[in-house]
């Protein structure tokens, strides 16, 4: 038997703001609203209010996570759990690129919340940025093959406390990138269980595989400037997302022998409007099958390593057939592209 996506938990912050409340409260010039206008984004969640993150230090900011991500990651794990015993899970996976706390870990910090055993095993994946929920999901995957126990995959991103000033205009530099940023990023955590069962409706993973092109290492990330991280965004991110995110689903697909036309469902990185469109043209995914992601990006924003898993818990509520294929596409910086090839069956 192989692991399976045994259950999913997401959670996103209170504090909600629509796209139009967005760009009046960052106060940005009017030209500029078409940015946001265009992102595909109708609404987003922040962990704090924006008039309050925006005047925060760096440590203010690292603060806050800490508080904010374990709250977060709380109830996105207990919605995962489903009353299951915590003491169950043998390994925890934490991803996340926004949040830099000194230890102890933010797994410590979850087992005294949540009662994980004291034999748990821990591992952070940090600043690989919007990919990491892959990565985070292969270590699940192979630790669940190694020790046949559980694996619990959770990702956190506030990108809200990651702000970088803007005073008293938007910066021009790498073509306003901060100001791009501002106009897609938003906060949620999500939570991934890995085992075993033979319920036809948890999915199977059957593959996974990875693409990195370090040409494109300085296009996508964060930087360190005046004492904080500042966004990296080039404006190349679009076109060249599916340059690294095609070889990996190619990969994937060819060893099981399936076509582009033969998986029902996609659960892709909603990066923004024009990523995801990259990628539907590069790959041939026909319009229809890119509801689910599209949906996420109108409602939750590009909330980086999370998006996945939000977009997963939608694709839960819908009309799933025994025997459907599944494909999840992550894409983030390095650059890095991931897929995941998953069928639901027995």
């Amino acid at each position: 038997m192989k692991p399976k996506i045994l259950s999913l938990g997401m959670a996103v912050p209170a504090w909600r703001y629509s796209q139009r409340e967005v760009f009046e409260g960052l106060g940005y010039p009017r030209p500029f609203w078409r940015i946001f206008r265009d992102s595909g984004i109708e609404e987003r969640h922040f962990a704090v209010p924006m008039d309050v993150a925006r005047g925060l230090s760096w440590q203010e900011q690292q603060e806050r996570y800490l508080v904010d991500a374990l709250a977060l990651s709380e109830k996105a794990i207990r919605q995962c759990l489903d009353g299951r015993d915590p003491k169950s899970i043998g390994c925890l996976v934490y991803g996340t690129c926004t949040g830099y706390p000194p230890g102890p870990a933010m797994p410590h910090h979850l087992q005294r919340r949540l009662g994980f055993g004291p034999s748990t095993y821990y591992l952070n994946i940090s600043a690989q940025g919007c990919e990491s929920g892959f990565p985070g999901i292969k270590r699940a995957y192979d630790y669940v093959v190694a020790n046949q126990e559980p694996a619990l995959v959770v990702n956190c991103e506030l990108c809200s406390l990651t702000y970088y000033p803007e005073k008293p205009n938007p910066d021009p530099e790498n073509d306003y990138e901060c100001l791009r940023a501002n106009a897609v990023f938003a906060d949620a955590a999500c939570a991934a269980l890995v085992g075993f069962d033979d319920d036809w409706r948890h999915p199977t993973i059957l593959e996974t595989a990875t693409y990195t092109d370090t040409d494109y290492l300085d296009d996508l990330g964060y930087v360190w400037r005046d004492g904080r991280l500042r966004v990296q965004l080039s404006r190349r991110v679009p076109d060249l997302a599916p340059v690294v995110v095609k070889p990996a689903v190619d990969e994937v697909l060819l060893r099981h022998k399936l076509l582009i036309k033969d998986i029902a469902w996609f659960v892709i990185h909603a990066a923004g409007s024009s990523v995801l469109d990259n990628i539907r043209d590069a790959l041939g995914i026909p319009e229809e099958k890119m509801k689910l992601s599209r949906d996420t990006l109108a409602h939750y924003g590009n909330t980086s390593s999370t998006s996945v898993g939000l977009t997963g818990k939608r694709l839960m509520q819908e009309q799933i057939k025994q025997g459907d294929y599944m494909l999840m596409i992550n894409v983030g910086p390095g650059m890095t592209g991931g897929a995941t090839l998953g069928q639901f069956v027995a």
